[in-house]
């Protein structure tokens, strides 16, 4: 049943500017101790971190007792995959969503192997998750619309933009406006990412996007002349490390959705979910292991 998520976003710099190295999960269960005191039902880490999963990490997660998004390379039948793993409270593993399109780059740093599985959306209680890791999402449709006929009323778009931050921003606000469905997007903090030919910069931003979740706020956006959707953007970090929390209103935007389906497309909702379901394959939804089940 969707809700109010509490959602804690965690923009680390990779220890020794390496998202390889062997300290990032230290790091990332330090960030889940401190990420405590929001008392989050969801804390979201970017791509490629802490890309390694270990017993500390685990542990972390359990003590923590919230689900928790991680980027984690994961091995499996002779290749690694860039992955969003999302954590139940208990420390084990809800789900795994690799990424689709991995760039060169990440295939000659860490030998990255697409993924050719589906898209799952994750059942977690107070909302159903749609993860895509960074271009997934925000440089292709296919990916928010599959998790949006899988059922996903919040996405999760875990990313490293050491370019192109500002185009991520509108890219995912875009996301929000087609599906009328929060955002959630994570970065790494800025550090110098350097290769044979360049030296990247870029990093932070990470934002949460969500529509208005109430008739009044609604209302006085179409009256405002609905000009823009930069106000949808609640949060927004600079580029260094940060924690942040920002309640999600799941279940006001799930109200507001048909309204939005009807005045932007002249179709309802269902109607459109019936036919979309035909010509696209929707995500595989799962449930979520809630602490003692």
């Amino acid at each position: 049943m969707a809700g109010v998520l509490r959602v804690v976003i965690a923009q680390p710099a990779p220890v020794r500017g390496d998202p390889a190295d062997r300290g990032n999960p230290l790091k990332a269960a330090s960030m889940l101790g401190e990420a405590s005191r929001f008392d989050p039902d969801l804390v979201v880490f970017p791509e490629y971190f802490p890309f390694h999963e270990t017993r500390e990490l685990l542990a972390a997660v359990e003590d923590l007792g919230a689900y928790v998004v991680a980027g984690i390379a994961y091995r499996a039948g002779g290749a690694v995959y860039n992955t969003a793993t999302i954590y139940a409270p208990d420390g084990s593993v809800a789900a795994r969503q690799g990424k689709r399109y991995v760039g060169r780059l990440e295939r000659r740093l860490w030998g990255f192997t697409g993924w050719e599985g589906g898209y799952v959306v994750v059942d977690i209680g107070k909302a159903r998750l749609g993860v895509a890791v960074c271009a997934d999402f925000w440089s292709f449709p296919e990916a928010a619309l599959e998790l949006f006929l899988g059922g996903a009323d919040v996405f999760i778009n875990p990313s490293y933009m050491f370019s192109l931050q500002d185009h991520w921003i509108a890219a995912n606000t875009s996301r929000a406006l087609e599906f009328y469905t929060p955002v959630v997007g994570v970065d790494l903090a800025a550090f110098p990412l350097r290769t044979r030919r360049y030296t990247f910069t870029g990093g932070g931003l990470s934002h949460v996007i969500e529509p208005p979740a109430s008739e009044e706020e609604a209302e006085e956006w179409w009256a405002s002349g609905a000009a823009s959707a930069e106000g949808w953007v609640r949060l927004k970090l600079h580029t260094g490390e940060a924690l942040a929390a920002h309640e999600v209103d799941v279940a006001g935007a799930s109200r507001l959705r048909r309204d939005w389906w009807e005045r932007m497309r002249g179709v309802s909702l269902e109607d459109w979910m019936q036919q979309a379901r035909r010509r696209h394959t929707p995500a595989r939804l799962v449930p979520g292991r809630p602490r003692g089940a």
